[in-house]
């Protein structure tokens, strides 16, 4: 796949810390943004952990509980 720019407006505060942590981090801000597009997309997944692993494991807690909690406690 090709790559393509993306242009959107952001708060000059908000790029100024994004771009500070990224480079604290050692990485470029686009590489920082692909990064939290993809943590998006994996949060955001119809395909959650939780519910791959729904009928493997015997809970109590409904699927929305353990997505809460898989959310809280991370990765």
């Amino acid at each position: 796949m090709g790559s393509v720019g993306v242009y959107f407006r952001v708060d000059r505060r908000l790029l100024e810390e994004f771009t500070r942590t990224a480079r604290s981090l050692g990485m470029s801000r686009s590489e920082a943004l692909r990064r939290a597009m993809e943590l998006f997309l994996e949060a955001h997944s119809r395909d959650t952990v939780t519910r791959r692993l729904r009928g493997l494991v015997k809970s109590r807690l409904s699927l929305r509980d353990l997505e809460e909690a898989y959310m809280v406690h991370g990765k």
